[in-house]
């Protein structure tokens, strides 16, 4: 348990979704190492949806600086 509840903002793709597992892979912008990312944690995904490529998650675009 934690003290308090924090709230992070992540730029970056979605690479992949494990429903076994209850977690998503997630790529983060600026290089650095791709993080597994419980879904219970998400608060919300964004994105703008006729800018998505076909095999991307559906809820989600990369983030592009």
């Amino acid at each position: 348990m934690r003290d308090e509840t924090v709230l992070h903002r992540l730029y970056g793709t979605v690479t992949s979704y494990a429903p076994g597992t209850g977690r998503v892979g997630f790529s983060p912008t600026g290089g650095h190492p791709a993080i597994p990312v419980p879904v219970h944690r998400i608060v919300a995904l964004t994105g703008v949806r006729h800018r998505r490529t076909d095999g991307q998650v559906p809820a989600h675009e990369p983030y592009e600086e």
